[in-house]
């Protein structure tokens, strides 16, 4: 099977690292020429099936069964329904799209074209959260009546991708509860499998706000002991590099030390244009009467998921990756740091090439998702 790959960054590297046997990948659309030059090396990608803008690439024909769209958001629908109109099938990053006409607009297309379209949502195949789903599913909770979920985004990424990356204002990326949190309400909507009927929420950018007393850059900042401090995330501790692409006679350390010196990620979390949220309170009421509550932090110095599931016959808590209901106690913090989010990412690759195989849907496929998008449309 031949595949193309649209957007060649941190999160395309990732699901290509799982692809199946027999998966090859033909094509690389990518508008940054580094990038893409050291793309087409590490896959083996001739010059002629690189390209450097999507209609380049779909105006030549390859001849290939799939794609993978990783590129920014605000072009996964117009690609998504471009690759549909040739007959092949998807594999699209989330959020998949800003508005529930542009959804809808896809669904069709997938469904005219007879195409599959699986959306990167891994905590559907995170063994900690499917673990959560099976206790639920058993019934020893009884009726699940309520849920509380928090989602602490941690300060590194907090920092790196909400206040100085790419999605650090609504009018590139969209709103922070879409671009982040449609991970949980799709997580939430496939555990109680219902539908939301009535959504309130509040949210405010609260901590990282513009600060004239501040330094521009961390580089030139006495407050070493600052969680947000880029210089201890990149260079001292070197988090958060996969997505820095290196030149060809360069490396990691001097394009750290570029970035450090004036590049966005060396700004200080005060010095910078970002306008999303950093605090959101989501209600939501299901069709089948579950009243959800879910809150996105983004100022606390945590990270990961917190939730409380209480049914008719017990409460069920899940913390730092530990699983308590009743007769249960269970930890998970050993899988914790492992790649690939514990390996979802590989199952939910292969899971989407399988399916073109065999015929059946993907796990998470398009239709699946739609309602956990609507609500976090609704919730804008």
């Amino acid at each position: 099977m031949n595949i193309a790959v649209l957007g060649v960054g941190n999160r395309a590297r990732k699901y290509l690292s799982c692809l199946p046997d027999g998966v090859h990948v033909s094509c690389l659309v990518e508008p940054d020429p580094m990038r893409l030059s050291i793309a087409a090396a590490r896959y083996e990608v001739p010059e002629a099936l690189c390209f450097r803008s999507p209609d380049a690439f779909f105006a030549s024909g390859p001849d290939i069964d799939a794609v993978i769209v990783a590129a920014p958001d605000r072009l996964h629908v117009p690609l998504a329904l471009q690759a549909a109109s040739h007959g092949w099938h998807v594999l699209l990053e989330k959020p998949v799209a800003a508005c529930e006409q542009d959804y809808l607009s896809l669904l069709e297309a997938a469904r005219s074209a007879r195409v599959h379209i699986g959306v990167c949502l891994e905590m559907r195949f995170h063994p900690y959260f499917c673990r959560i789903k099976e206790i639920v599913g058993s019934g020893i909770l009884g009726e699940v009546r309520e849920i509380e979920h928090t989602e602490h985004i941690g300060p590194d990424r907090m920092a790196h991708t909400f206040v100085r990356g790419l999605w650090s204002r609504v009018e590139d990326s969209g709103p922070i509860f879409l671009s982040k949190c449609c991970h949980d309400a799709d997580f939430l909507l496939w555990l109680t499998g219902q539908e939301p009927l009535e959504v309130k929420s509040s949210g405010a950018l609260v901590k990282f706000r513009h600060d004239p007393s501040a330094p521009a850059l961390c580089i030139d900042c006495d407050r070493h002991d600052c969680p947000y401090n880029a210089v201890s995330l990149y260079r001292d501790r070197g988090e958060w590099t996969d997505g820095f692409d290196v030149p060809e006679g360069s490396t990691l350390a001097e394009v750290i030390d570029a970035e450090l010196r004036g590049g966005r990620y060396g700004r200080c979390v005060y010095c910078c244009d970002n306008n999303v949220f950093d605090t959101q309170d989501v209600e939501a009421q299901l069709t089948g009467g579950i009243r959800i509550s879910m809150h996105l932090e983004g100022t606390s110095l945590r990270e990961g998921r917190s939730t409380v599931i209480r049914g008719s016959a017990g409460t069920l808590t899940a913390d730092n990756w530990k699983i308590v209901a009743p007769g249960i106690e269970e930890d998970y913090s050993h899988i914790s740091q492992l790649p690939l989010h514990a390996g979802a990412d590989r199952r939910l690759t292969e899971d989407f090439f399988a399916s073109i195989g065999s015929g059946h849907a993907p796990a998470a496929s398009l239709e699946s998702a739609f309602q956990a998008h609507r609500l976090c449309w609704m919730a804008e």
